[in-house]
This record gives structure tokens, sequence and C-alpha cells, in this order.
């Protein structure tokens, strides 16, 4: 959590804990962030896309241990995650790159054409892709169309794409267990599966501010924070 926009204090930023039945167990756990956004857990740290840098907890003592920033310019970083060997990847819609997180180095890893992804939101390591969760994609005439997803290929860094449909301006991105995935549009509230093939369903609509979501396959529960309303929601859900 952290102010914003006309009213943002540097500094204030924090990430609470809350218990599995939605009770607050601490408000303040981690303190002097910016505005933390997209979360990641690896190897027993929690990495947070928190607007300048890539910041680095210690999951044990709640501690920040690192900031991650580029050498050239602030990140503007939002969502983050890891893949299964550890590395960590966050996107900087400033400098439209994603980078990487490797054996304690912080590096580009590559480079987004924005005409082809669209601005890029959401992030989700898989075995052997990194999918990315479009906001929206600029057309040369100036107009917008609504985001998709598209996948880049670890060790090709070729570009893919699910599907041909445009889905919605992607914010929480989340994989359902079954093939398919589940996002979010932060402006119109609206929450989406999209099916392996690429094409979105609504699964139902909430309000304006609808953001960076958890879904637990295990148990069939989405989690999802409503910025604009500061409450943490939970619906059951299964593909």
């Amino acid at each position: 959590m952290g102010t914003f926009r006309s009213g943002q204090t540097p500094g204030d930023g924090f990430i609470s804990r809350l218990s599995a039945n939605g009770k607050m167990l601490e408000l303040r756990w981690v303190q002097g962030l910016e505005n933390p956004k997209g979360l990641a857990l690896s190897k027993g740290h929690l990495f947070v896309g928190d607007d300048v840098y890539l910041t680095e907890i210690d999951v044990a003592t709640g501690r920040i241990i690192a900031q991650h920033k580029p050498a050239e310019s602030d990140g503007d970083f939002n969502d983050c995650t890891a893949d299964a060997e550890g590395n960590v990847y966050v996107c900087s819609g400033k400098l439209g790159t994603v980078f990487r997180l490797h054996d304690e180095k912080f590096e580009p890893w590559m480079k987004l054409d924005f005409s082809v992804t669209g601005w890029i939101n959401g992030l989700r390591a898989e075995k052997d892709r990194l999918l990315l969760g479009g906001w929206s994609v600029r057309r040369a005439d100036g107009s917008e169309q609504l985001g998709h997803l598209s996948t880049v290929d670890y060790r090709t860094k070729s570009i893919g794409r699910l599907g041909n449909q445009p889905i919605c301006h992607i914010d929480g991105l989340e994989p359902d267990g079954k093939g398919g995935y589940l996002v979010s549009d932060w402006i119109s509230g609206e929450v989406f599966h999209v099916s392996s093939d690429g094409k979105p369903a609504l699964i139902f609509k909430l309000s304006e501010g609808t953001a960076d979501f958890l879904y637990r396959e295990d148990v069939h529960l989405l989690l999802i924070p409503l910025m604009n309303d500061h409450v943490v929601r939970a619906y059951g859900w299964t593909p």
C-alpha cells in the first residue's frame, strides 16, 4: 500500500500480512517502500515491483535486504514473477524492458516492442516461457486496442501470442491450474478466464481498481484487492 498521484508521499508505502481467513495480522509488516505492486516469492525472499526498484525482502524477518535498480534510470516497475530456477523478472514500462535478477545480477533481459505486446502490466513465469499481460496496444492511427497475452520463450526470446482476441486492460494475471489463466481489468473491474488458446470469458465484474490478485489452485479461491474500495475480497471459483 502507498499513496499515489497528487497525494504521493515518498517512502510511505508498506506491505501488510493477512491470515487465511482475512484477519489483519500485521498492518505495516514491511515499511519504507514507495508504491508496492506486484509480488513474487523465491527461495525465502519476497520480491516487490516498487516503482523505482525491484525490492528484495527477507520473509523470515520482514527486512529489506536489497533494492535493484537499472543503471540508466528509475525502473517504473510494476508486476514481477519468479521462475522455477529462482530467476526474477520485472518489467519497466518506462524503459520498455524486462529485467532479470539472476545469480544476484540485475540486468536487462529483453527489450519489448509495445506495438506488438502492448504496454505490459501483468507477468507470469512458466516452465519454458514468460507470459506478458498487455494493458493496451496503440494502433498506427492513434486509437487503442485492449490488451492481450503474449509469450516469450526463455531460450530463443521469440515472442508469441495466445489467440487473436483483445481481452482487457490486463493487470492481475494468474494460472488456473488447468492450462488457462485468470486476468483482471483495473479500469472496468472485470475478471476474465482466458483459455489456453487465448479466448476470454467474463467471470464477473467488480469495481474500478481491481488489481493484482492471487488464485489458490488447491482450494479454488480467488483473493482480489480492490484498490479504490480499500478491501480484499475472496471468491470461490473452479475452472
